[in-house]
């Protein structure tokens, strides 16, 4: 039997100048694979009726199932039921119950019908509606006579992830091909692709030539993809991810959706302790990550933004000497800065971070990118260098994760002694 395989098709003129960016197409690919649904291409087009036609006739000709998303909308660029009424030879009709509902909609928010809302009410001949609960478009499905799948979902994010997820999953469960797919992300801090990548391979001939793994770099470190298809293939992952994290160790920070707050910040409940962070370079985006969090109030206490000195001073009690002798960006200041905050606010932990984010304020002993980050609790305190670089935006960004991840490995330290 051949393995169902299925093709994204995009719609929007929107998403090709770069006015929106495309996070249809990843949600669906995403949660195709994991129903073991193998994902062929994803392709975005603008809105035209022949591009249109000729973009879902080409998939419909290649594989099995086609998604479809853009283009039922009220409007008149919307021409994705046009084109595919075309392509198929059949009519538009207006659905009564879709127009019941659209109706029914408006009534509830106390309006009138917006002229032309009622156009989504017209569905293919032989296409069965998919309910929208969020919105007034509908999806649709269709399986032709030699058995392929096109299926079209509304533009709106929110509104085609409820459709696909009550209308369009259930139902392709049910066709045959689908592979066994296992799949885990294990998200790492602290060391570059390449280094994974050597260490990975050094263990290959232990985890199997059957795992395919996957290197994602990004702001938050790298995401490192593990796949495996086939038989038992849950049970062959988690002995391959068992094996990798024993190699890889405390660098790796989470998995799928963990994020380095929230995974900190399960660790500070877990062990009963409080944090405050003071932040210069950041300008509060440490606390913005932590804050992020669904019930962070348990354990973050607040901080300070201790941008100038004058205020490193006065409120976290930076040493005027210390400044003056070795600068704001420096090992010691950190390390005052991270106490500081520590003793303020009565917190278990105390963060810090400063450093030069630039473009300019760099010298040939300070480069733009400098970073020092302090970390304070009842055993002691210390400061890591980092070095970044010469992006604002970037390293304001990379700094604050840096912060996280140091706090992270910390606790974890701490709590292993």
């Amino acid at each position: 039997m051949e393995s169902l395989s299925a093709n994204i098709i995009t719609v929007g003129d929107e998403l090709l100048i770069g006015q929106v960016v495309d996070s249809n197409a990843a949600y669906i690919a995403s949660e195709l694979t994991k129903i073991g649904v193998i994902v062929s291409y994803s392709l975005t087009i603008h809105d035209h009726l022949t591009t249109i036609a000729t973009a879902i006739d080409r998939s419909l000709n290649q594989c099995p199932l086609t998604i479809v998303t853009g283009g039922l909308g009220p409007t008149p660029d919307d021409l994705t039921r046009e084109s595919t009424a075309s392509l198929l030879g059949v009519s538009l009709k207006t659905d009564s119950e879709v127009l019941a509902a659209i109706h029914n909609r408006f009534a509830i928010l106390g309006r009138e019908v917006p002229r032309g809302s009622e156009r989504v009410a017209q569905v293919p001949e032989g296409f069965e509606t998919l309910s929208n609960s969020l919105g007034t478009a509908p999806g649709l499905w269709h399986q032709r006579q030699d058995g392929n799948i096109v299926v079209l979902l509304p533009g709106v994010p929110h509104e085609m992830k409820a459709i696909f997820s009550t209308h369009v999953i259930p139902r392709i469960t049910h066709l045959q091909g689908r592979e066994m797919i296992a799949q885990r992300t294990l998200k790492v801090a602290g060391i570059g692709e390449t280094i994974i990548q050597h260490r990975m391979e050094a263990i290959a001939h232990v985890i199997g030539h059957d795992l395919m793994i996957a290197y994602l770099p990004g702001l938050y470190g790298v995401r490192v993809r593990l796949t495996v298809r086939g038989d038992n293939a849950n049970k062959r992952l988690n002995d391959a991810e068992n094996f990798i994290r024993k190699e890889l160790g405390a660098t790796i920070f989470g998995s799928d959706e963990d994020t380095l707050e929230s995974v900190l910040g399960e660790l500070l409940k877990y062990q009963g302790k409080t944090i405050a962070v003071a932040e210069s370079c950041t300008g509060g985006l440490v606390l913005n990550h932590l804050t992020n969090v669904p019930g962070a109030s348990d354990y973050v206490l607040g901080g300070v933004i201790a941008y100038s000195n004058r205020i490193k001073q006065h409120q976290l009690g930076v040493d005027e000497n210390t400044l003056k002798q070795h600068g704001a960006v420096s090992e010691l200041v950190a390390l005052q800065m991270a106490e500081g905050i520590r003793n303020r606010f009565c917190s278990d932990v105390g963060l810090s971070v400063t450093g030069i984010s630039g473009p300019t304020g760099g010298s040939d002993i300070k480069p733009v990118g400098l970073v020092w980050i302090g970390y304070a609790d009842a055993e002691g305190a210390f400061a890591v260098k980092r070095q970044f670089g010469d992006d604002r935006s970037l390293n304001k960004q990379r700094s604050a994760l840096a912060v996280l991840d140091l706090g992270r490995k910390t606790l974890l330290k701490r709590s292993n002694q």
